[in-house]
Order: structure tokens, then C-alpha cells, then sequence
């Protein structure tokens, strides 16, 4: 599966990053609330911050606000938590 991480120039800050300390895909574990979580944010932005979370150990995620739907997620890559 293809996930749309592309750019829209007139972005809408419509965009929800979250790290969380378990698999999104699965919500295997996942109790209490995300270790961050910011909203209304721009695509780009959003991606930035997952990417930034993955490599601090989370796994990223950008959902977007208006559909519910998830644009992207990254895995953990670092192991900073």
C-alpha cells in the first residue's frame, strides 16, 4: 500500500502528529494517552515531527483531522525513550 505523503501547496493546517510508546497498526499495549501529541498542524510539519519522534524511539504517526485518516507512521528507529 501506497500512503500519500505528498505536498499540497496551499496546505491546510489540518494535520494531527502523535507518538506513541506502541504499534498504532495494532493498538497492542496502548493504554493512558501518547507520549506527544500535537494537532493542527501542516502535512509537512506533521511528517516532520513523526520522523523526529521514530528516531527519538516512538512510533510516529500523522493522522489527518478532517477524515480520521492515517497519511503516514513510522516505526522506531532510535532508542532515545
Amino acid at each position: 500500500m501506497k500512503l500519500d505523503t505528498g505536498v499540497v501547496p496551499v496546505d491546510e493546517q489540518n494535520y494531527h502528529a502523535v507518538a506513541t510508546t506502541r504499534d498504532p497498526r495494532t493498538d497492542e499495549g496502548m493504554e493512558g494517552t501518547p507520549a506527544c501529541d500535537v494537532v493542527n498542524q501542516r502535512r509537512i510539519r506533521a511528517i516532520q515531527l513523526a520522523r523526529k519522534w521514530a528516531g527519538e524511539g516512538y512510533w510516529g504517526s500523522v493522522y489527518n483531522q478532517k477524515t480520521g485518516e492515517c497519511v503516514i507512521d513510522y516505526a522506531p528507529i532510535g532508542d532515545g525513550r
